[in-house]
């Protein structure tokens, strides 16, 4: 198994629903059992054998670089900054990581939580982790083929969206990417949504477009039988405590 020596985190924002839980902190810094939700997963990635981390900050910028400084874990880190994280959305973060992306890499959010099992299955180069949609969850849901690639994904902002909801899949916001790919279709994707103003738009509408147009093949991980969580309000926060509380 070769684990993607690249990767990239868009942990720019501020995570507002957490409310003032994040006036000190950004989302991601926030302990989750004594441990920052992004100091486990770069652990977690370290010993999976990444090299190099791209961290794009916004809000409290200065907080990660104290603390992670220029390496962390025997990983090499780069600071982009977004300073326009405030008003627009992820899809500006991502395209500030663009220049420095080299080789092949995962893309991750820093609101997630997830098993050492779970994070090592996304070695496979044009992968996204899914797992079985529920009715209690939103955002983007992808629906598979019998080969398990992804066929299309419905973005949360998509005016027409699928009803049978037994055939989605939750996209886990976890990809993984080859150099080759990165190259021939998402960058150009990013970049025709950045050139029509697209600036609240989310870096996956790019994914779906080439998915749709049947430029980029992705192959769905399940984390069906993994524990992951995705954590937005304090309700959350305290679920994932109890989740990973002997993980």
């Amino acid at each position: 198994m070769n684990f993607p020596h690249l990767a990239i985190y868009l942990v720019a924002g501020r995570g507002s629903r957490l409310g003032n839980m994040t006036e000190e902190y950004p989302k991601c810094l926030i302990p989750i059992n004594n441990e920052p939700l992004l100091t486990r997963s770069l652990r977690q990635l370290s010993s999976l054998g990444t090299k190099k981390v791209i961290l794009v900050v916004g809000y409290k910028a200065e907080i990660f670089q104290d603390h992670y400084e220029s390496s962390y874990m025997g990983m090499d880190i780069r600071y982009v900054f977004n300073p326009d994280w405030a008003t627009t959305n992820n899809v500006i973060s991502f395209d500030r990581a663009i220049p420095f992306i080299d080789t092949d890499y995962l893309l991750l959010e820093g609101d997630l939580i997830y098993t050492d099992a779970a994070i090592s299955r996304m070695h496979h180069t044009d992968s996204m982790a899914i797992a079985p949609f529920q009715t209690h969850m939103d955002g983007t849901v992808v629906a598979i083929d019998e080969d398990h690639y992804v066929k299309m994904m419905y973005l949360k902002s998509d005016k027409v969206r699928p009803q049978a909801s037994e055939s989605l899949y939750k996209t886990v916001n976890i990809y993984c990417f080859s150099q080759s790919s990165h190259i021939k279709v998402i960058q150009p994707e990013v970049k025709r949504l950045l050139a029509r103003g697209a600036h609240q738009s989310y870096y996956e509408e790019a994914f779906a477009v080439a998915i749709k147009q049947q430029s980029l093949y992705i192959k769905a991980i399940s984390f069906a039988d993994q524990l992951w969580y995705e954590i937005d309000t304090p309700e959350d926060l305290e679920t994932a405590k109890d989740l990973f509380s002997n993980k």
